[in-house]
């Protein structure tokens, strides 16, 4: 079934994707794994998931608004992204900003008040920030492909593949150490940013793939490619890379980028498959659902979680990790339900009218 006859509001199974992305993260920032289980001290690729999911899913709301419109409104994607990601992050950031001006005995302080530029300005990944707000290098990572891809898109259209290609090979000369003796030279070296070592590489293959699915000839491969049963062969290469022994950097973290874009797709092209609907089980789906306020709080939230633990003088990672994301998904749902959803709700006057011939497939409000 091609994206675009699907005739629900979203892809089955992604909200359920998203929640084991940010349970990862959170995971990755309170416990630090067991050593005869090596995908336990990985939960960093949550974040490589997130970034696939939101080349797919941002690239296809794109496609779809030019195929049904004819073109496509920059004004309207600036607005509605805004929408969604400015509020709970800038009011996050002005209230750490007010705690920690009146906290001067703060510990984080003089970290997070040196990096509040780069985070107010979401150039966070270019520096190694080291306070509450840390795991904004991401979301800078995400505003900036927002900012480029595009508009890309809107001047070149399927010419701006070929840049899409050149860029993904500069990101694997990155990945594969070619560059490492020139970033050295700049100042950056590898182990020191964050996105170095994911590179950009999952956005821009959610990217493809979202060219792919719209592709006739390329949905045809795809779909004798990504059969039911692939998607287990899929789920096991994941779990193999996921405990590979050492460093990622190499084959092994492409491999995964790899085996997670086409997860998603064998995800599309499959949604009355056993797992999709396990990833349908309500409260997973319901903690996608609320996943960027748990991304953007879970730091707090674990701050506030170690304190309590610290009372009871409970010395538990995995308590931690339990405490941590009970109290993240408590709080994202309150903001959810009582800040973010009305300031959504005002998306719908950037929307271009729709056909009403023509089903859609992905709700925007939660990419």
């Amino acid at each position: 079934m091609r994206p675009q006859q699907l005739a629900v509001s979203h892809i089955p199974g992604l909200d359920g994707v998203r929640a084991l992305a940010v349970m990862a993260v959170v995971w990755h920032h309170s416990h630090p794994g067991v050593a005869w289980l090596p995908a336990s001290a990985n939960g960093f690729l949550g974040v490589d998931l997130f970034f696939a999911l939101s080349g797919l899913l941002i690239t296809t709301l794109l496609l779809r608004e030019q195929a049904m419109h004819g073109q496509i409104s920059l004004t309207n994607f600036y607005a509605r992204r805004a929408l969604r990601i400015f509020p709970l992050y800038y009011a996050l950031l002005a209230l750490l900003t007010l705690y920690f001006v009146w906290a001067p005995e703060s510990p984080q302080r003089g970290a997070f008040l040196a990096a509040l530029p780069f985070h107010a300005s979401y150039l966070s990944n270019w520096i190694q920030p080291d306070s509450l707000m840390a795991i904004s290098w991401s979301l800078s990572t995400e505003e900036q492909f927002y900012l480029v891809w595009p508009p890309l898109l809107v001047l070149l259209g399927t010419w701006a593949l070929p840049w899409l290609l050149a860029f993904l090979l500069l990101n694997q000369a990155v990945n594969f150490g070619w560059l490492d003796g020139w970033l050295r030279s700049m100042g950056m070296p590898y182990e020191s940013l964050d996105i170095l070592q994911a590179t950009f590489t999952p956005i821009v293959l959610g990217v493809l793939l979202a060219f792919a699915l719209q592709n006739d000839r390329a949905h045809a491969w795809l779909r004798r490619l990504l059969t039911p049963r692939s998607l287990w062969v899929l789920v096991l290469a994941g779990v193999v890379l996921l405990n590979w022994p050492g460093s990622l950097r190499g084959w092994p973290r492409l491999g995964l980028h790899l085996v997670i874009t086409l997860l998603l797709g064998a995800l599309v092209m499959n949604p009355g498959h056993v797992l999709v609907r396990s990833l349908q089980w309500r409260p997973l789906a319901y903690v996608g659902t609320v996943s960027y306020g748990i991304y953007l709080l879970h730091k707090p939230a674990l701050d506030v979680a170690r304190r309590l633990l610290h009372m009871l003088a409970i010395d538990s990672p995995l308590g931690l990790f339990g405490l941590g994301l009970l109290l993240s998904v408590g709080v994202a749902a309150i903001s959810y339900r009582y800040f973010e959803s009305p300031l959504l709700r005002l998306k719908n006057a950037f929307r271009a009218p729709r056909p009403k011939t023509v089903d859609t497939a992905f709700a925007e409000s939660r990419t």
